[in-house]
């Protein structure tokens, strides 16, 4: 439903503050009644220059020549200060989709849910059963950062949102015809520090958000000609019509190429997952298309039919004096996302979900609705005078008939007696009061798993060589190897590939036996396969992913004193010729990298240096029972290849001498080791004896 009132869509961003005010029009189109557009004096991330006087200065300057009082306001938020996930649910009842929603949320968002606000999109096509979600979440900290601002002028918005999505409603809004079941768009709006990707469908959505904008080029300049940043920036606006032009594109060619490729990774990800869907076109949004070339240098370099066209103009917005104001046609590229805040403002955006903090929307709410409290009290007032007439009449007429009086005090005793059972039967809550206590409880420690598994992601050894962290794809993969199979040997790459991970709860893991979960973790070992070796998404390295993650809790943590988790590992190392190098990575790599991160305050657990259980000398926590070559499974000796090929090192052509592949690059999997670990998590905060321990690892 449209908003009564005209709306302004602001986006505070690196080099100029953009805003537009827009309200309904007839035929489903809209009117500009204000723009503004201020640039700061310097970019927002210059070393020396002062973010928080800037947006002050620009936002005084805003509400000093706009008219603005009494005008709603949206105002949007950087694509990389939020989160975003879209993910399928199964078909369900709609009245079950928010209870889904928020245990995926809670899974989901890498922040304790109190820190973040958060909010959903459902996304679901007529007639189709499937349902998608998107799911959006902000720091707390960040959002009362931008609030501020606003609020030290009196602005109080009505909504917030994210850069992204306020693109994808313009496009949804102003481009739908051209978007149709099946296809997609893709906008490519470049940023001063970050370049936000969207892919917008009809009935479903996708981003990422790239660390390469307008500043990159502009930072090759001063690289390479030993410039100011000012002045590299004022170079690199005037290259179209300087007489070194030719030297000033031959600087900045690297960081087209960069920019192009990172594209070039994210579409052809999203292409991967989503087979169904045929890309139409780019529409390329930001002043970085101003520079000559960019637009033709992506329309060579992307397969996309429809090619690349700037944004040139605002299909469903009326032609009017404003529209047509130079300040306005000259800079529309940048206008964008403005423009998409302000159609979410006026209920005319596809994406509804905010950002803006549940108590401060409560506010927003009751000034809306406050004229129709008012006249709804002065109802209740008039109509409250009624009853008190019939009741003085009948008081009257009581006092005249004895009969009645008695009748009227029966019925007074009745209700007075119901009054004392509810009473009673209010306060005998404890029954009730103890089962609501226990489902709480039941939740207090629900986040320590996700913790456990970033512990022990984050721990692992770094790969080498670090080219192989750029690899994104199996063929990627193999034609680097190929490139220098030496180089990339595979006994030498210390990759660790986890391919199951135990977490099993224990009221007093002092007590625990470790022998008791290895047996049990051994049982699952099977089919663990080597397809966990590229991470976890787009922007993981090699050798950096999960296999199967079990977690077992018979009884509620409870906070019980002594409580903790045995965390069971397996999984195979690329590393190595002999035993001995294998079980040194893990021991002096992998494992003091866990004792130096899990011991650090404010985890809620800690990973104690002995086990009381271990029966060895040392009573080291750490237990390494099984490392042994691969041989097509857990367990076993070596299977050697054929015509003395050295470990690792793939000769191209030859793979069916293999005896044991690789299924992605095709090399001797015989020299790998299977391996099996444990060790003990405790819950609470380090002691000082193991807080020193780790400080000294």
């Amino acid at each position: 439903m449209a908003a009564p009132n005209a709306v302004w869509g602001i986006e505070v961003g690196q080099c100029a503050l953009k805003a537009v005010k827009l309200r309904p029009a007839e035929e489903g189109k809209v009117e500009l009644l204000a723009f503004d557009l201020i640039e700061h004096p310097k970019l927002l991330s210059q070393p020396d220059a002062d973010p928080d006087e800037l947006i002050n200065a620009a936002l005084e300057k805003f509400v000093s020549r706009n008219d603005w009082q009494g005008d709603t306001f949206v105002i949007g938020v950087p694509g990389q200060q939020t989160f975003a996930r879209f993910c399928k649910l199964p078909p369900v009842e709609s009245k079950k989709i928010p209870e889904i929603v928020r245990f995926e949320a809670s899974q989901q968002i890498p922040f304790d849910m109190e820190d973040v606000v958060w909010d959903y999109q459902v996304f679901q096509t007529p007639d189709l059963p499937d349902v998608e979600v998107g799911i959006f979440a902000m720091r707390k900290d960040l959002i009362r950062k931008h609030l501020e601002y606003f609020a030290a002028l009196g602005i109080a918005p009505r909504m917030i949102q994210t850069i992204p999505l306020a693109l994808y409603n313009f496009c949804r809004f102003d481009v739908e015809e051209e978007i149709e079941e099946g296809t997609a768009t893709v906008i490519v709006d470049v940023g001063s520090q970050h370049t936000d990707l969207i892919v917008v469908e009809p009935n479903s959505a996708w981003s990422r958000n790239i660390p390469l904008g307008g500043n990159s080029f502009t930072e090759a300049l001063v690289k390479s000609f030993k410039l100011t940043f000012a002045k590299a920036e004022n170079l690199k606006r005037t290259a179209a019509t300087s007489k070194y032009a030719r030297q000033i594109f031959q600087a900045m060619r690297p960081v087209f190429a960069d920019l192009v490729a990172e594209i070039q990774r994210s579409i052809g990800f999203y292409s991967s997952t989503h087979r169904e869907i045929e890309l139409k076109k780019v529409l390329a949004c930001g002043n970085a298309f101003y520079l000559p070339g960019l637009q033709k240098y992506l329309e060579n370099n992307l397969t996309i039919g429809g090619g690349v066209s700037k944004l040139e103009k605002f299909n469903a917005m009326l032609t009017s004096a404003t529209a047509n104001a130079p300040q306005f046609t000259d800079n529309i590229l940048s206008f964008g996302p403005a423009y998409g805040l302000a159609l979410q403002g006026l209920g005319l955006g596809t994406i509804s979900a905010s950002l803006l903090p549940p108590e401060l929307a409560r506010v927003q709410l009751w000034k809306r609705k406050r004229p129709y409290f008012i006249a709804t009290a002065a109802c209740l007032a008039l109509a409250a005078a009624f009853p008190w007439m019939r009741n003085t009449m009948d008081s009257t007429a009581l006092a005249l008939n004895s009969d009645l009086g008695d009748d009227a005090k029966r019925i007074v005793e009745r209700s007075q007696q119901y009054q004392q059972d509810f009473r009673s039967a209010s306060t005998d809550t404890s029954g009730q009061r103890e089962k609501i206590e226990k489902l709480f409880e039941l939740q207090k420690d629900r986040a320590m798993v996700p913790k456990i598994l970033a512990l022990v992601h984050n721990a692992m050894p770094k790969v080498n060589p670090q080219e192989l962290t750029n690899v994104r794809t199996s063929d990627e993969l193999k034609q680097l190897i190929k490139s220098d199979p030496a180089r990339f040997a595979r006994t030498e790459r210390r990759q660790m590939v986890i391919e199951t991970l135990e977490v099993r709860y224990s009221p007093n893991i002092d007590e625990l036996e470790p022998q008791q979960i290895q047996r049990t973790a051994s049982k699952q070992i099977s089919g663990g396969g080597m397809g966990r070796g590229m991470g976890s998404g787009m922007g993981r390295g090699m050798g950096r992913g999960f296999g199967t993650a079990q977690t077992s809790s018979s009884e509620s943590s409870g906070g019980d004193e002594g409580a903790g988790f045995y965390i069971a590992v397996q999984g195979r190392l690329l590393y190595g010729k002999l035993q001995s190098d294998a079980v040194e990575l893990i021991t002096e790599d992998f494992y003091r990298n866990l004792r130096h991160l899990g011991n650090l305050p404010g985890l809620g657990f800690y990973i104690p240096e002995q086990d009381p259980k271990n029966l060895d000398g040392d009573k080291a926590n750490l237990r390494v029972p099984s490392v042994v070559q691969f041989s097509g499974g857990m367990g076993g000796g070596p299977v050697m290849a054929r015509f003395g090929r050295a470990p690792g090192v793939v000769q191209p052509g030859d793979e069916e001498t293999i005896a044991n592949p690789d299924p992605v690059t095709g090399e001797d999997m015989s020299y790998d080791w299977n391996f099996s670990l444990g060790f003990k998590i405790k819950l609470g905060e380090p002691p000082e004896s193991e807080k020193e321990e780790s400080e000294g690892d």
